[in-house]
């Protein structure tokens, strides 16, 4: 009841300042004038910089993005979510991260909505923490997607994957919209009818379209918060070039769990607990072309002692990789895969 009561109180102050009322501001897109210094940091960052190349500009935006996430409570983005903010509520809106969070959604719906790859490319987006949305010249899908206007999504892909139940590895709005909308949710916990055909509680394949899927399970962690989780091996097919990637979720990185059946392109892994155990995996049991290092300032971690690791510290790991090619993207940053070669996608 305090934060609710403190989101009223804020949003009383900052309509007395702006001299509208709420009402008149609700669907109203807001202007450049009311854009958080937050969101001109990651339109510049979108603008001017690359995952692939760390300049001065992009680490000195990153360390004012840090700033403003370490900021911001766990409790206070749980809140948020719990609440289902509208598009331009006054929590997102006003804020410094969570409106870089929400403006990184709108940026990969716009794509999805009005760009489309020719033949032998692939669009990446990542859009916040480990979800990702890959669009093909002819299919779209999306994988661990964790965003309160995830449901959005839906009109745009084919299908939605999620590693593991852990609630920053899904959404359950997404996933029943595409269930009732008769469209694949592949996962090792979701099974809406008995004999479910998506439901992937062990090593199986799948043909979705022009995506050929190979899925098998490892675990999560050695404790007693062990899930299992789903490893995505895709194969995007012959209209890519059949460029393959892979999707790991919060794999443990136990070599003698994985199945890998094809050369892996790009590889999708979370900064691991355990120092470089990512490495368990890359150089051995695949020799990925591009590592994108992700689940990076999840701000539903309470710090980086329950693993909201810092833009700091995921740039040190992704150097210290086993695969020359490690980078890490940031939210909303769009990439396209062609000629055998990962480049940005403006």
């Amino acid at each position: 009841m305090r934060y609710f009561s403190f989101l009223i109180m804020l949003s009383a102050l900052l309509m007395t300042a702006c001299g509208k009322p709420v009402d008149d501001q609700t669907d109203k897109e807001p202007s450049v004038s009311t854009k958080t210094d937050g969101l001109v940091l990651l339109e510049k960052l979108w603008a001017e910089t690359t995952p692939f190349d760390v300049s001065k500009t992009r680490l000195d935006i990153f360390d004012k993005i840090q700033g403003y996430a370490d900021g911001h409570t766990s409790t206070a983005f749980k809140y948020m979510l719990d609440y289902n903010a509208d598009k331009y509520s006054l929590t997102v809106k006003y804020d410094n991260i969570l409106s870089c969070y929400d403006a990184a959604f709108e940026k990969v719906l716009d794509g999805l909505k009005t760009k489309k790859p020719a033949n032998g490319e692939v669009y990446i987006w990542m859009l916040y923490n480990m979800g990702y949305v890959v669009q093909t010249p002819s299919m779209a899908f999306a994988i661990d997607v964790y965003h309160y206007r995830a449901a959005e999504l839906e009109p745009y892909i084919d299908f939605y994957a999620s590693t593991h139940i852990h609630s920053d590895h899904k959404s359950e709005a997404l996933m029943e919209l595409m269930y009732d909308k008769g469209k694949p949710v592949i996962t090792n916990f979701y099974e809406p009818e008995k004999n479910y055909e998506y439901y992937s509680n062990g090593t199986k394949d799948y043909k979705i379209k022009n995506c050929s899927l190979h899925t098998f399970i490892t675990r999560h962690n050695n404790s007693s918060t062990n899930v299992p989780v789903t490893v995505f091996q895709i194969d995007c097919g012959g209209d890519t070039g059949n460029f393959v990637m892979m999707h790991s979720g919060d794999s443990n990185f136990i070599a003698s769990e994985y199945s890998v059946t094809q050369p892996i392109d790009v590889y999708i892994p979370r900064y691991a607990q355990s120092p470089l155990h990512e490495n368990n995996i890359i150089g051995k049991v695949c020799e990925p072309d591009y590592v994108l290092l992700s689940h990076i300032l999840e701000l539903g971690h309470k710090d980086i002692s329950e693993s909201r690791w810092s833009l700091e510290l995921g740039l040190e790991r992704a150097s210290k990789l086993d695969c020359e090619n490690s980078y890490m993207p940031f939210w909303g940053e769009a990439m396209v895969w062609k000629d055998n070669k990962l480049s940005i996608l403006r």
